[in-house]
């Protein structure tokens, strides 16, 4: 990674691991995928090449019956944790975590990575999710969605162009998303959960910022830890914890 210059909380650098722009509506087909996407790592792990893991999703690994519906499944998949070019080590923390029996890992990275692709499904979570949780609001439905995407028209006329079907899904699929990845419960009543996140996983999202070009005393203050429902408080209560551990 090449460092140009330091500029108040932020180092600038060619480092772009985000999406930016217009809300897409790249979630009205698809959930969180967690299975699937675990099946595409531990696949990659065995082949490890992209378009050989691609090939064996499409043919026969997927449980999708038909191949357009594996074909939106990869898709998917892709956008979240291929087509940003992560870096080596972010793709072994993924396969760790998608080689772990209890999927904790996996679905706190994934609800990371997978909001930080989509813009519309971060912003669902900082303006919808992680205001209500600061009230003491814990139930969700898909109405509450619904009036977030109204409510951002002014911002993103983009979204008067959907049909209302198209919003519809929307709503629905972004519950699903967030509950898939551990930020909601429940089967009918979706209600906000603290994530359950690892110091392993803690420490990703870290050198994830840190290689973006944040700097470190900016780090425990980014809207990114939000994502898990955390504050600078509770960071900076980690990194306290993980430095004593290093130290003892």
């Amino acid at each position: 990674m090449h460092k140009k210059a330091y500029a108040g909380n932020v180092i600038e650098t060619d480092t772009h691991w985000r999406a930016t722009g217009p809300y897409q509506a790249v979630n009205a087909s698809k959930a969180g995928l967690v299975d699937e996407t675990r099946l595409a790592l531990l696949l990659y792990q065995r082949l490890g090449d992209l378009d050989a893991t691609k090939r064996e999703l499409l043919q026969a690994a997927l449980p999708q019956r038909s191949r357009t519906s594996r074909e939106g499944v990869v898709e998917r998949v892709q956008s979240r944790l291929v087509r940003w070019h992560p870096p080596a080590w972010v793709c072994r923390d993924l396969i760790t975590a998608a080689n772990e029996d209890d999927g904790i890992d996996l679905r706190c990275l994934l609800l990371l990575h997978a909001s930080r692709q989509d813009v519309l499904l971060y912003d669902a979570v900082q303006r919808l999710v992680l205001p209500r949780w600061k009230r003491g609001e814990q139930q969700l439905i898909r109405a509450d969605v619904q009036r977030f995407l109204d409510e951002a028209e002014s911002d993103h006329p983009e979204l008067a162009r959907w049909s209302r079907q198209t919003r519809q899904k929307l709503a629905s699929n972004i519950l699903a998303i967030l509950h898939d990845y551990g930020l909601l419960t429940g089967k009918v009543t979706r209600r906000i959960v603290e994530p359950v996140v690892t110091p392993h996983t803690a420490g990703h999202l870290e050198r994830v910022l840190l290689e973006e070009g944040v700097a470190p005393e900016a780090v425990p203050a980014h809207p990114d830890w939000q994502l898990w429902l955390w504050d600078e408080q509770g960071v900076l209560g980690w990194q306290l914890q993980r430095d004593r551990e290093r130290t003892a």
